[in-house]
């Protein structure tokens, strides 16, 4: 019955597709409306290789509440994709400076609201920094965002990130020209482009530090100040606290809280990195949105 109930519930929302030009690419996103006007437009970057269709259901709840809520894919990826990835030059930066803001911006024309809310699924929060339009960004809220190295993991896990770094996943995206996701178990494949600079950037203790000023522009220089929440979990193997802790310098002059989550404490069996967003995770819901 519960089952039935929540798809008439969907099959009452509006759900439009919004195209959504980047420079040099054209984005398709899903804008999911409230039944009435919108109390705020949210906003959700999405992870590395992790299609918006996976954030479906949290975007609809969002909705629900009475917010507007835009979700979007990366160029060459997911609902985006206009080229097999082997024929991509897509990078990471492409998809956290470019694509994101340009996200944001597409947010802003489909409806003027009081705030604008981010949400940023790991790479979704650690490109924010060097955005252009952080001065209409009203609050921000990451969710298993850090700056990783290779170094933070633990063991068992830690033979798995060698193996992806420096071993499978090197060889793979030669092979292939492309990071075949699929076949190694992370459910997507992604540009050549991407999977380098993510390895560049996760092998090095300074993360993207060194690319700054060069495939990077300098960090913004009027940062933002608003409210941002730094959400990890306990059990999240691939953003470790170490790597979340390094997020706050990248925020300096926001009004930072942070929060580390334990599955337990919402009765939920694992969260780890990508399952915070998904219908069996919902108790965590009102956390990343904070609905009053």
């Amino acid at each position: 019955m519960k089952q039935l109930e929540d798809m008439m519930a969907e099959s009452e929302q509006r759900v439009e597709t919004v195209k959504i030009p980047s420079e040099g690419a054209t984005l398709t996103g899903k804008a999911y409306w409230p039944k009435g006007d919108p109390k705020s437009s949210v906003i959700i970057h999405g992870a590395t290789g992790v299609p918006q269709l996976f954030y479906a259901r949290f975007a609809r709840w969002v909705a629900e509440q009475g917010h507007l809520c835009l979700t979007y894919d990366y160029r060459d990826f997911g609902a985006s994709k206009q080229t097999h990835p082997r024929n991509s030059s897509a990078t990471m930066a492409d998809w956290g400076l470019r694509d994101q803001q340009a996200a944001f911006d597409a947010l802003l024309k489909l409806a003027d609201t009081p705030q604008k809310h981010v949400i940023g699924h790991s790479l979704g929060g650690f490109m924010l920094p060097f955005h252009s339009n952080l001065d209409k960004v009203d609050k921000v809220t990451t969710v298993a965002c850090g700056q990783v190295y290779w170094r933070d993991h633990h063991l068992p896990y830690f033979f798995m990130v060698i193996l992806f770094w420096y071993l499978l996943g090197p060889i793979a995206t030669r092979l292939k020209g492309y990071l075949p996701g699929k076949a190694l178990g992370l459910g997507a494949d992604v540009p050549a482009g991407v999977y380098w600079q993510w390895r560049k950037w996760c092998t090095s203790p300074t993360f993207y530090s060194s690319d700054i000023g060069g495939v990077l522009p300098q960090m913004n220089p009027n940062p933002y100040k608003g409210p941002i929440k730094i959400i990890g979990f306990t059990d999240d193997e691939t953003a470790p606290k170490a790597s979340i802790d390094r997020m706050e310098p990248l925020y300096k002059d926001a009004q930072i809280i942070r929060q580390t989550l334990n599955p337990a404490d919402f009765e939920l069996k694992e969260v780890g990195h990508l399952k915070a967003f998904t219908k069996q995770n919902e108790a965590l819901w009102p956390e990343i949105l904070e609905v009053s």
